[in-house]
């Protein structure tokens, strides 16, 4: 097996067991690994639905049925802009605010217990490896564009 070859299936074993460590500690909260994204783009302010789909590279329709599902749990409300009828925002409600009291992976400390045992310096040369991987396929995809 090449080395492109193992560092690919590595990268889909990462994903999986990441996304799932996550999925387990949301289910206890009624919340996707999706939703969670589209959260954490509105914690900080209402934004568009435009605005959610690219920052989290995913389609506006897909984004667009997050929102539906976390606005029938009251996670979200659809605010139509005061100026531009056109325009609506998705803000979080006050059950957010509840959900990130309690669930430990809104919390920064969350994703440092992840990461236990690992030196100061295997983080960094963690850190150092995925920059450098993302500089590079960022590189490709900017040069098929």
């Amino acid at each position: 097996m090449s080395k492109a070859t193992i560092l690919r299936e590595l990268l889909k074993k990462l994903n999986k067991s990441f996304g799932l460590a996550i999925a387990n500690e949301l289910s206890e909260y009624g919340i996707t690994l999706p939703q969670l994204l589209v959260l954490r783009r509105i914690s900080d302010g209402p934004k568009t639905i435009g605005d959610i789909s690219k920052s989290i590279s995913l389609s506006y329709s897909t984004v667009s049925g997050i929102i539906d599902r976390l606005e029938r749990e009251n996670l979200v409300k659809r605010i139509r802009d005061k100026d531009d009828r056109r325009v609506v925002w998705i803000q979080k409600t006050e059950k957010v605010e509840e959900i990130k009291r309690k669930a430990p992976v809104f919390q920064e400390s969350y994703y440092a217990s992840l990461f236990e045992g690992l030196t100061e310096e295997e983080m960094d040369q963690i850190i150092q490896s995925l920059e450098l991987l993302t500089k590079i396929l960022e590189k490709k995809v900017e040069e098929k564009a």
